[in-house]
């Protein structure tokens, strides 16, 4: 009944060319073997249906029932279910992952449109795609939504994370190196020769502001541990930035939350403050007690003291550097009970040059010993009225007496010649910088007057803290 329906619409719609052995479908001139031609009526579906059939059914063709002879054949497939049961066709049917039309190649059923969108593939040679002006975006839902080799590079779509040497970053971004090289695990290695700033680099593109940070951080709690243990990078010191002369370098760390700073490193002098934000010395430290030095070994050379002015600068005194000054000369007193400065002072040494004639002007504040001596010359009885006479050393600050002493000056003996009694005036000053501080020498009881007193006296200065 079939068959009679079928032959008289082959009749009806197809021309049969004898000469060129071609068949035409609403056309009396077809131009290939079978040419089909739509069809002007409205009503007429057009289009050509190959056998509809799904993957299980391919499956279970018995072995052989497809081989090269029909290398070419069409199907559409209509459900891509695993085969089960018995599927002695299964190799046939390995390729087939979509719906749609499949040809049959002499050894499986493959899409007619091969794509990585419907098919794996292998890159059979080098290409390039060129995108001009045009984007080029993935959309993926999926932890590991895009990759290289699994885990070289991965993308984490799902939590917005990328993984270098892991297919499942457990940060923003995570490198996981296994295999060190000569003991470095390296980000980015620059070009041998090359010269560098720096091989990456990290930036704060919040607004400008006094106090914004750009740190990397550091941690060793494991992998999936919140935060940085410790801190390191730059700081912003102001609402401008020229050329890096308001980001200071900065290395803080994490504790209870609130993160404190340890060193800062200011860009203009280099300065380094440990304990303060702002250095004023090469290395400023500001804590109790903030040095200690083990396992010091005695000099070879001139060795010296390390002192600590009143700002607080370590510096180191010896020989040359420390505040010290000694000279001689003689004073010269012409009248009695008056109080004569002494002469220009020949010096013996002068190590800061604060010693002038006899007047001593120290250049930093401390505590220092002055020795001031006098050798007063004893004299015949005509000259004192048999008596002898009293000698005097006056040291002065600022023009304030600070120490007085004095000294009998006997006759000589009947049978021996006239020496000198010493009058030795020692005091300990603190005295500031730029301060005064001038020596005297005075008789009394004496006849200077007629008879000048030549006194030979010493100057020595010594700052001991």
């Amino acid at each position: 009944m079939k068959i009679k329906q079928f032959y008289p619409l082959i009749v009806l719609c197809t021309t049969v060319s004898m000469a060129y052995s071609q068949i035409g479908i609403n056309t009396p001139n077809p131009q290939a073997t079978l040419d089909v031609v739509a069809s002007m009526n409205p009503n007429m579906t057009d289009g050509i249906l190959p056998p509809r059939i799904s993957k299980q059914q391919l499956a279970e063709k018995e072995s052989g029932t497809y081989g090269s002879d029909q290398a070419g054949a069409i199907v559409y497939i209509t459900d891509i279910t695993a085969p089960s049961g018995t599927i002695p066709s299964a190799a046939r049917v390995g390729s087939i992952h979509h719906t749609g039309y499949h040809y049959f190649t002499g050894l499986q059923w493959v899409p007619f449109s091969v794509n990585l969108y419907n098919s794996d593939g292998t890159l059979s040679e080098n290409r390039v795609v060129t995108q001009d002006a045009n984007t080029l975006a993935f959309t993926s839902t999926s932890v590991n939504g895009f990759s290289v080799d699994g885990t070289t590079f991965s993308v984490d779509a799902f939590n917005h994370r990328i993984g270098l040497g892991t297919s499942s970053p457990e940060t923003r971004f995570h490198v996981v190196s296994t295999t060190p090289v000569s003991n470095r695990y390296n980000l980015i290695d620059a070009t041998t020769g090359a010269s560098q700033y720096g091989i990456m680099a990290l930036r704060n593109t919040s607004a400008l502001a006094s106090g914004n940070y750009s740190l990397l951080g550091f941690t060793n709690n494991g992998p999936s541990a919140s935060g940085a243990n410790w801190v390191l990078g730059s700081i912003r010191t102001g609402t401008t930035l020229t050329n890096g002369t308001e980001e200071d370098f900065y290395i803080g760390n994490s504790i209870g939350g609130s993160l404190i700073e340890r060193v800062r490193i200011n860009p203009i002098t280099g300065n380094v403050g440990i304990g303060t934000s702002s250095p004023t010395n090469r290395l400023h430290v500001n804590a109790n007690n903030p040095i200690r030095l083990e396992g010091l070994q005695p000099s070879s050379g001139s060795t010296g003291t390390l002192t600590v002015n009143n700002k607080g600068i370590v510096q180191l005194q010896n020989t040359s550097s420390i505040s010290a000054a000694r000279g001689t000369g003689t004073a010269i007193i012409s009248s009695n009970n008056t109080f004569t400065n002494t002469l220009v002072s020949t010096k013996n040494f002068d190590n800061l040059n604060e010693l002038t004639g006899n007047t001593f002007i120290p250049t930093s504040t401390g505590l220092y010993k002055i020795d001031f001596t006098i050798n007063y010359p004893q004299r015949g009885a005509i000259e004192d009225d048999g008596d002898g006479y009293l000698g005097y050393s006056q040291i002065s600050l600022n023009g304030v007496q600070q120490s007085y002493t004095s000294a009998k000056v006997t006759l000589p003996e009947t049978l021996g010649a006239p020496s000198f009694i010493t009058c030795t005036n020692s005091a300990l000053l603190k005295i500031s910088a730029g301060e005064v501080l001038s020596f005297q020498a005075l008789s009394f009881g004496s006849t200077a007057d007629s008879t000048n007193i030549l006194a030979p006296f010493t100057i020595s200065i010594t700052r001991i803290d």
